[in-house]
């Protein structure tokens, strides 16, 4: 029992610093905050607190970051900050001239279009911002024009009256350019002839006020010229809820520079994704999906890339040499295939000079049950034997004078006996050639199955230094 005991005492464990619990504490708190910040700002009146909202996102977002650097070296959040840096600025070109996902904030779309001002509630569409033609950023004025907008399609727009209570609309093209239009008898007329619905459209009956009654709907509906022919490079946008819809016919015609793309699909909720451009009929759309679907498979059950800091090197790591891991985790469904000595592999640490969501790539030395030693001259020993038979462990690199590379090198069993079910890894030569920069089993201590990502089976980038790894 005694012995048994202290074999677990040799595995490695995870703690925390009290400061790296403080600081995520203080993270979780603050993120909490953020989101009840944003839930009270989603329940004021639409344009109301949109100030709020965004400080609530804003808030949230510090808070997560704080929760996920709180175990992570400056080094490391000093890398990731230039990764996040990188993927904001790439989604900003992105969202400037081709695409943005914009929400549907009121019902006056119905039944296209499930809008909801509140917080998580509503339909999310994507914006074609390309199809019209690139605008000027936060300006109504376009760099070039692309198509016009034609009859039916669904814009986002920037609204032209000041007291609406979204400053982004959504509504349908109904009247071109130069057209007289009448609504009347739940129809549209255009230049005196009724126009017919598309079969892609909810049937629709457009309100109009009786004759000689005064209302505030008058574009499109009262007859005067001014009220019922389309200016130049103005169309006449309307809600598919026309009962309900605060659209062209209250605040007039809209100009073409305020229109900010067409929308492309609703991507949420997944139920009722929809696809109003036809794309996903076609070869391309089955063709990306399905090399979509197939990298998405690669990179979560059978594979990753994993870059070598010091060479440089893009390696690919198996995943399935070891069995079938859930992704996202390190539980294994399905385990076969033991790692052997010499297996160059992919790995993760429990140990408190890890540093946080840090990977490591190094080769096999022990097994479980064997001693482990480094002596004098840095060669490795098992069982106080040296290794001849696998080249990276043949020549004595592993000399070390870092204060914490206690394993290997003391002589006490809990820092020599690898402890059941667990590994001593020790760094590639190749791949990390000064030797007191390798942070290997030396400071880590032994490495656990279950913290075993998958194997290094290749370089595989640059293309011309593709080489298969032994």
């Amino acid at each position: 029992m005694a012995d048994r005991t202290k074999k677990n005492d040799n595995k490695p464990t995870s703690t925390w610093s009290p400061m790296t619990m403080a600081v995520f504490a203080v993270g979780c708190i603050i993120t909490v905050g953020g989101i009840l910040i944003v839930r009270h700002a989603g329940g004021k009146p639409p344009g109301s607190a949109d100030w709020l909202w965004w400080t609530g996102v804003v808030i949230a977002v510090l808070g997560g970051h704080l929760c996920f650097f709180s175990s992570m070296s400056r080094e490391q959040i000093f890398e990731w900050i230039k990764s996040e840096a990188f993927a904001l600025t790439l989604a900003l070109l992105i969202r400037w001239p081709i695409a943005e996902p914009y929400r549907i904030p009121s019902g006056s779309m119905e039944p296209t279009f499930h809008g909801d001002p509140g917080f998580g509630k509503g339909d999310r569409v994507f914006v074609n911002k390309w199809i019209y033609g690139v605008r000027y950023p936060f300006m109504n004025k376009r760099i070039w024009h692309g198509q016009k907008p034609q009859r039916w399609d669904i814009v986002v727009f920037k609204a032209i009256h000041k007291d609406a209570p979204h400053k982004t609309l959504v509504k349908r093209v109904v009247g071109l350019p130069g057209e007289h239009i009448q609504i009347r008898d739940g129809k549209v007329f255009a230049d005196g002839k009724p126009l017919d619905l598309p079969p892609s459209m909810p049937d629709i009956y457009y309100t109009s006020p009786p004759p000689n009654m005064l209302s505030p709907m008058m574009y499109g509906v009262r007859p005067e010229g001014q009220f019922s022919v389309v200016p130049p490079d103005h169309y006449l946008v309307l809600g598919d809820n026309s009962a309900n819809s605060g659209d062209g016919r209250y605040f007039g015609w809209l100009p073409e520079q305020n229109i900010v793309g067409r929308v492309a699909c609703i991507w949420w909720p997944p139920p009722r994704w929809h696809d109003f451009t036809g794309f996903s009929q076609t070869l391309w759309w089955r063709i990306t999906v399905a090399i979509v679907g197939i990298l998405t498979a690669i990179r979560l059950i059978i594979g990753r890339s994993w870059v070598a800091a010091e060479t440089h090197k893009h390696i690919f790591v198996h995943f399935l040499s070891f069995g079938l891991r859930l992704p996202f985790t390190r539980w294994w469904l399905i385990p076969w295939g033991k790692p052997r000595r010499g297996m160059l592999v992919l790995y993760r640490s429990s140990s408190e000079k890890a540093p946080g969501g840090a990977t490591f790539l190094g080769r096999i030395a022990s097994l479980p049950g064997e001693k482990i030693a480094i002596n004098n001259e840095g060669a490795l020993l098992i069982n106080d034997a040296p290794i001849a038979d696998i080249p990276a462990f043949a020549q004595p690199e592993y000399a070390c004078t870092h204060p914490d590379a206690v394993y290997g090198r003391s002589r006490s069993k809990a820092h020599t006996a690898t402890p059941d079910d667990c590994y001593f890894i020790l760094a590639d030569p190749e791949l990390t050639p000064d030797n007191e920069l390798r942070m290997d089993s030396r400071v880590l201590g032994w490495i656990t199955r279950k913290e075993l990502i998958g194997q290094a089976v290749a370089v595989w980038w640059p293309v011309w230094r593709f080489q298969k790894l032994r």
